[in-house]
């Protein structure tokens, strides 16, 4: 196992010196990725590493600890007979291993756990410290460094002093351990595999060696690098470089990979190796099929290899990899753009030139993609069931001067065609663009119209009684009965399912849109779920008018003095009654039909359809109620709100008030409320508070600019509202006893506390964050609370979002006329 070195060889200086040469592990061990072992790569690495120290060196001899791949020797072995030979130095080869996206190399020298290297044996560290240098720079991959083995792995003391590994602590001389790249990386291990590969990382030894002696390097003349595809970077196998009188093959699966993959496209290096190239500068020739050769001229280094990676661009012509429309397609949307994907970069002047538009339209043209995309625009929408082509003429070339393969038979200069047909105008099924309840919704009233509006008008033969269904969760599903209807409103279609019944309180339902609906040109659409939580609140209900009677006391929206001709159209707008658009909820067969028609020009706008007297007048209440109607959306995008006369109820102009307006952004059939006690109001003539008895004045709507000009709503079932709780009865749970604000934790707190609070009955609740000065910081809960233990969350935050300064601040909770309050410290 030992090699003497020769006569007359071309660096002197090591004749009293050798080497003991330790290919780490035996036969395949370690095997790595595709097949190819550390142990395999090692070996070879040693034979290239004596060979060049045995033919440039005079080296006294080079010792190996095994020869083959069927040797087994272990790791005891090996120091014996390196002790047993005195060889002057301890060299173990390695690749390194780990995460096939890792790829560095790493030393590890003998080490004391002191940091010392042991005595008698200097120059590990030395050799070290040189060879990672050059090990890193050969490989063109990072490095984790040249470290003692007690510190890499963090397992020496006093009692167990190291070195660490046992090549370095069982050797009788200086020694160090290399890790060169990663045989679990899928791109170096197959450079592993390569003669080559072996060959370049035997000469950073070498070198590194000399280095370590003092010793002179004989002039390099190295060419070496990888060959590759210019487009996509893929390695090529089989590419041919040449340079001062040398040649070199990549590596193919006919040559090496075929031991290792039955798959002759999956492993590639593109690695050559240029030795001995003769200088200064040198011309390289590389070649490959079906590529256009590349020469360059190359300055040679004398210090170290000289690195040439060649992208070599493909002869092979470009073609249309795939397109939309694809050829022969017979529905392609006539208001999408055209879209090409050529095999590879284009010239986008010369394509642009050889450029025929569908039917001759004109349009934009974007390039993306590295130039392989090309998307045109066109100006106008093209003919719905219409025939067209496109074309791109034979002068249109890729990015390197290749002309277009048309016809994608692998010859360049034909040009290319593609024939389509135009869909119908919609290709699209029906989509639903607003649920009621929305999925995932919380608190739902427990008799809800179910709605669900889509973005265009539905086939009616396609809208049967099971169109929509409802499922109450549960301990086993239970459909929840209802009738359906369907109404068109404008290009549009909404279907409400009104429940015959209430839902259960504190329950997961679920609203499903079944399958199968279908728009007038025959679109499809499939199964679509929604699921939501109803609340715990019921309604008990008072009727203001509910139209059935007719509409003797609802005045013409024009006999109002408020609705006058200067911002509504006479003619469009006036109020009836309806016998088919109705809440079913209520078994309603009456409806106030109320059409609108604004003037675009004037600068404001309100119609006020007025309750005029009789029964529906005389109904009063204070804020304790709720006001509610069913309103009939056309989705207009215009308003709604509710008037009412409140105090002496004269009627005079110091009584009107109003709710918030209600943006009309729905079609069907929606419950809208005016919570008295918690909603606030609006402006109009009165003083904007709500006192003592109450009475109903008018429904009203608003304009605004860029909505629709003119509609029509319908409304049913004007109503005042009680709430009440149903979860104490029906759930059964333990309610507090009295109401209680807690102590908020943390306290102090940053950047957030919670807030807890008990209430023994369901309550109108504000909780109210202030400063010190009694300013208002941030509202956290308004509205009607159910009875039991709740809790809310302070972020430190104001009403906008922002953060509030360091300090001491009062919490509120009033609960009807129930009141507390407490000290909360934020601390930044």
């Amino acid at each position: 196992m030992a090699a003497a070195g020769p006569l007359g060889a071309q660096v002197t200086g090591l004749a009293d010196w050798d080497i003991f040469l330790d290919p780490g592990h035996s036969q395949q061990q370690n095997m790595g990725i595709y097949g190819y072992s550390e142990a395999e790569k090692s070996l070879r690495v040693a034979f290239e590493l004596r060979d060049l120290l045995l033919t440039t060196t005079d080296i006294d001899t080079v010792y190996l600890s095994r020869t083959n791949d069927t040797q087994e020797v272990g790791l005891t072995q090996r120091t014996d007979l390196a002790n047993g030979v005195a060889a002057s130095w301890y060299h173990s080869l390695h690749s390194n291993a780990g995460s096939p996206t890792a790829n560095n190399v790493l030393f590890l020298w003998a080490q004391l756990y002191n940091g010392d290297e042991p005595a008698g044996k200097p120059g590990g560290k030395a050799m070290s410290d040189v060879m990672i240098e050059y090990l890193a720079g050969g490989m063109r991959i990072p490095s984790s460094g040249s470290i003692g083995d007690c510190d890499f792995y963090g397992g020496c003391s006093a009692s167990s002093p190291g070195p660490w590994l046992h090549v370095n602590r069982n050797s009788t001389m200086p020694s160090e351990l290399s890790e060169a790249g990663f045989h679990t990386h899928p791109v170096q291990n197959p450079r592993n595999m390569s003669v080559q590969w072996k060959r370049l990382e035997a000469y950073t030894f070498l070198w590194s060696i000399l280095q370590f002696h003092g010793l002179t390097r004989p002039a390099v003349a190295i060419i070496t690098g990888t060959i590759s595809d210019l487009e996509s970077g893929v390695a090529l196998n089989g590419a041919v470089a040449t340079a001062g009188g040398m040649s070199d093959t990549t590596d193919t699966f006919e040559s090496l990979f075929n031991r290792y993959s039955s798959d002759p496209g999956q492993l590639r290096n593109g690695f050559y190796f240029l030795e001995g190239v003769s200088g200064p500068i040198a011309e390289l020739v590389v070649s490959a099929p079906n590529y256009d050769p590349a020469t360059l001229q190359v300055s040679l280094l004398d210090s170290f290899f000289t690195f040439r990676d060649v992208g070599l661009v493909s002869s092979l012509p470009p073609y249309l990899v795939s397109s939309t429309p694809a050829a022969g397609d017979t529905s392609f949307p006539a208001w999408d753009p055209l879209d090409l994907v050529f095999s590879r970069p284009m010239d986008p002047i010369s394509v642009a030139a050889a450029f025929t538009a569908p039917g001759g339209v004109t349009g934009a043209i974007v390039w993306t993609d590295g130039n392989r995309r090309m998307t045109f625009t066109p100006d106008a929408t093209l003919a719905t069931l219409t025939d067209y082509s496109l074309t791109i003429a034979a002068s249109a070339q890729d990015a390197f001067g290749h002309a277009i393969d048309g016809n994608g038979d692998g010859v360049g200069g034909d040009a290319l065609t593609l024939a389509f047909r135009t869909g119908p105008a919609d290709l699209s099924p029906p989509q639903p663009v607003a649920v009621y309840p929305a999925d995932l919704g919380t608190g739902v009233e427990l008799r809800p119209i179910i709605s669900v509006a889509f973005d265009e008008v539905l086939d009616v033969a396609s809208v049967g009684a099971r169109a929509i269904g409802l499922v109450r969760s549960g301990y086993s599903p239970y459909n929840v009965p209802g009738e359906l209807r369907h109404y068109v409103v404008g290009d549009r279609s909404v279907l409400n399912y009104f429940t015959a019944e209430q839902l259960t309180v504190n329950r997961r339902h679920t609203t499903w849109v079944f399958g199968g609906l279908r728009d007038l040109l025959g679109n499809v659409t499939t199964t679509r779920s929604y699921r939501f939580d109803t609340g715990e609140l019921a309604f008990d209900a008072t009727s203001i008018d509910d139209f059935e009677a007719g509409l003797e006391h609802w005045w013409e929206p024009l006999s109002s003095g408020t609705t006058t001709a200067g911002n509504v159209i006479a003619d469009s707008t006036f109020r009836l009654a309806n016998h088919s658009i109705l809440n079913l909820m209520t078994g309603s067969s009456t409806s106030l039909e109320l059409h609108y028609g604004w003037d675009t020009g004037a600068t404001a706008w309100l119609l006020r359809e007025f309750l005029g007297g009789g029964a529906p007048r005389a109904v009063t209440f204070d804020d304790s109620y709720s006001l509610q109607a069913y309103v009939f959306g056309d989705g207009s995008g215009n308003l709604f709100r509710f008037a009412v006369d409140d105090n002496n109820l004269t009627g005079a102009v110091a009584d009107h008030e109003v709710s918030h307006w209600t943006t009309i952004d729905w079609i069907g059939w929606r419950l809208v409320v005016w919570d008295l006690a918690n909603d606030g109001t609006g402006t109009w003539l009165g003083d904007g508070k709500l006192d003592g008895s109450m009475r109903f004045d008018s429904f009203q709507l608003s304009h605004v600019p860029g909505a629709v000009a003119a509609g029509t709503i319908y409304i049913d079932d004007l109503r005042l509202v009680q709430t009440r709780l149903l979860a104490v009865a029906e759930e059964g749970r333990q309610l507090p006893r009295s109401f209680v604000l807690h102590p908020n934790y943390p306290n102090p707190f940053n950047p957030a506390t919670t807030l807890v609070y008990d209430l023994p009955r369901a309550s109108p609740v504000r909780l109210t964050i202030y400063n010190l000065r009694g300013q208002p910081v941030r509202e956290l809960v308004k509205g009607m609370v159910a009875a039991g233990r709740h809790q809310a969350v302070w972020d430190g935050t104001d009403g906008g979002g922002q953060p509030v300064a360091s300090g001491v601040y009062i919490v509120r909770l009033q609960a009807g006329s129930a009141n507390s309050s407490r000290k909360l410290i934020l601390s930044k």
